[in-house]
């Protein structure tokens, strides 16, 4: 039995009560699945009741027995640029830095940093619902995030515009423990783009080296805008972000997903083997060690 994602189906308080007072089958294994960041769930009561049921978890977290992440990084046997590639590349790039947003009003607080960016005189244009209108057939106006996104775009739309510009804002919703999503990996990574990134993860644990800017590594949004200025006119600098290429390429989320599944089935087969009990999935999820596994920014006042 597999309990997906932000507890769906659990919300209604007479079913979590039901599901609470539920016991498990003999032998059935039950796994807590969420690829969502924990500030999904602190007004919803569904994690509780999940107490002493879950055996496995597959989540984002390093430390879940099963780990998914939105793309994974493989060596090439050959280089996907050549010289001359990058430098049609550089070409075409006349503006600085873009976005795909479909919640603007975020736990991290996104908005707030790309205001201070663009204070700070960097070009910063959103597409989404925080700015520009993706799909002008939509009479709903809706918007799917860069996850979603071929499902309402034509197909060459998001690498049409990735290639106009130097940086992607690769910046999550919320900031948590291990919380990476396709906005810094393969939905990303695989565009001629700089992506750059602001999230909980431990971003050298995911990405080849000097593939990506991290926010972590400057003092203050002042000093982040100082550098991307810089480096937007510094053509042999900047393509230096791109020498990762000749070694890697990224796989698609798909694939990863779809590997962390038979690693699953393989493991069903003989449960025995990998025995274990989460007594307080809530604790596990929302608290590990004892400290919230988000945290609100501290990088906007400086």
């Amino acid at each position: 039995m597999i309990l997906t994602t932000r507890c769906n189906s659990f919300e209604d308080k007479a079913v979590v009560g039901k599901f609470s007072s539920t016991s498990k089958p003999r032998g059935q294994v039950w796994i807590f699945f969420e690829n969502e960041s924990p500030n999904y769930f602190s007004k919803k009561q569904c994690l509780p009741a999940m107490n002493n049921k879950i055996n496995w978890t597959v989540t984002y977290r390093r430390d879940a027995d099963f780990t998914i992440t939105y793309g994974y990084f493989r060596k090439s046997t050959k280089p996907k640029y050549s010289l001359g590639h990058l430098d049609g590349i550089y070409a075409k790039k006349t503006k600085t830095a873009v976005v795909f947003m479909s919640n603007c009003d975020t736990f991290s607080k996104r908005m707030k940093f790309i205001k201070s960016l663009r204070s700070h005189g960097v070009d910063v244009d959103i597409f989404g619902k925080c700015g520009k209108v993706l799909d002008k057939s939509d009479n709903k106006g809706r918007f799917q995030s860069v996850y979603n996104i071929s499902r309402t775009l034509t197909p060459d739309f998001f690498p049409s515009v990735l290639a106009r510009y130097k940086f992607y804002l690769s910046f999550e919703n919320s900031l948590c423990l291990d919380y990476t999503t396709e906005k810094s990996l393969h939905r990303v990574m695989q565009h001629p783009i700089v992506p750059v990134i602001r999230d909980g993860s431990n971003t050298s644990l995911f990405h080849p080296h000097h593939s990506y800017i991290n926010t972590e590594d400057y003092k203050s949004v002042k000093d982040l805008a100082q550098y991307m200025k810089k480096l937007a006119n510094d053509k042999t600098a900047y393509l230096e972000y791109f020498n990762w290429k000749r070694y890697y390429y990224t796989d698609d989320l798909y694939i990863e997903w779809n590997n962390v599944f038979c690693r699953m089935c393989e493991r069903l087969h003989n449960p025995e083997s990998f025995r274990r009990i989460y007594r307080n999935i809530t604790s596990w999820h929302m608290s590990p060690g004892g400290k919230n596994a988000c945290y609100e920014p501290t990088d906007l006042n400086i």
